[in-house]
């Protein structure tokens, strides 16, 4: 047996140990979050599991389908219809095309039939058999052009669509709050990049960076949540007007953000980590509404660089390993995450 597929078997029998294990009926819903937990394809899956077995809390079936709502259902339907709606719109376009060519052999055929019958005309020849097939040639043309004028409506409307189902897309990876990238928008290009990294098809180094409010829930004690929204935004805004376009600043949860580096050296990475804290300390906080000051705001930051092999999961427990140790050694600061040791496939001590 291949080495992929004793994997598989193997995720499939702890799946269903943990089935038996929670008093779960082997249901597909069920079934698929638990083996991609254990399969290690979810950072939200096994982050929320693994909470819950680390504090010995029942793990039920609401909570699974929850779990598959929101990180597993949803992105499998857009997808779904993503291809369909692309499939559909060839399908149109390659009829559209078909028809575009029979048209205009119909068109040649036509003037032959009329040239045709103008000649025998002038020499008193005309057949009635002739005038016929023009008549029906013409009856033909008319129906050839309504039905492109059919496809050519269906086309808009395909158009239509797949511009709603995009729109409806970028709403699912938006964070409703600070209008940047949400979790699961940062962890489906997370994945791809590191994926592209091991396949061999992007040789270039790329960071994560986790950047974390210092004191914010202080701020949200003191000024209440709605002032607490209005820094969230301040500060997803700052983010984002130091980065590149190719760059992805995305809410990782609370006041926690991640910033995606493509094509970036861990030093590049750390002279952005520094920028970044500055930009964010030199700013005057104030409410929008009254021009109240809140005074200044610090962040604390953790980097890390991608290493071929490593896990999208493991690069972001680096990194937030990093962020932590910036936050005991006294905040405002930024700290490199721990060496990745890829023949071990652990963080190196």
């Amino acid at each position: 047996m291949s080495p992929l597929k004793s994997r598989h078997w193997d995720t499939a029998a702890a799946t269903l140990e943990a089935l038996r294990e929670y008093d779960l009926a082997p249901a597909p819903e069920l079934f698929h979050v638990w083996f991609v937990y254990f399969a290690d394809e979810n950072p939200d899956i096994l982050r929320s599991i693994d909470l819950a077995r680390q504090q010995g809390t029942a793990i039920d079936e609401k909570q699974l389908r929850d779990l598959y709502d929101r990180f597993i259902l949803h992105r499998h339907v857009t997808d779904f219809l993503r291809q369909g709606m692309d499939s559909f719109a060839d399908v149109i376009e390659q009829s559209e095309q078909s028809i575009g060519s029979v048209s205009s052999e119909l068109g040649i055929y036509h003037k032959v039939l009329e040239a045709t019958d103008a000649a025998l005309r002038r020499d008193g020849k005309s057949f009635e058999i002739l005038q016929a097939v023009a008549h029906q040639t013409r009856q033909v043309d008319k129906t050839v052009t309504r039905l492109s004028e059919q496809l050519d409506s269906y086309h808009q409307q395909i158009s239509y669509l797949q511009n709603e189902l995009k729109k409806a897309r970028d709403q699912s990876f938006t964070d409703g709050l600070t209008r940047v990238s949400n979790r699961l928008h940062f962890e489906q290009i997370l994945i791809e990049l590191a994926s592209a990294v091991d396949a061999g098809d992007a040789s270039e180094p790329f960071c994560l960076m986790m950047v974390d409010l210092d004191q914010f829930k202080q701020i949200n004690d003191r000024h209440g949540h709605r002032v607490g929204d209005e820094i969230l935004v301040l500060i997803a805004g700052i983010l984002k007007s130091c980065i590149k376009s190719r760059d992805t600043v995305a809410r990782y949860g609370g006041d926690e953000f991640a910033v995606i580096l493509p094509k970036t050296t861990l030093d590049e990475a750390l002279f952005l980590a520094e920028e970044l804290g500055n930009r964010v300390r030199t700013r005057d906080i104030r409410a929008k509404p009254s021009g109240t000051s809140f005074g200044h705001m610090t962040v604390s930051i953790g980097v890390a660089e991608y290493h071929k092999g490593e896990t999208s999961s493991s690069l972001v427990d680096r990194a937030d390993g990093a962020l932590y140790r910036a936050k005991q050694s006294g905040r405002d600061r930024y700290s490199t995450a721990l060496p990745y040791d890829v023949d071990q496939l652990s963080v190196a001590p």
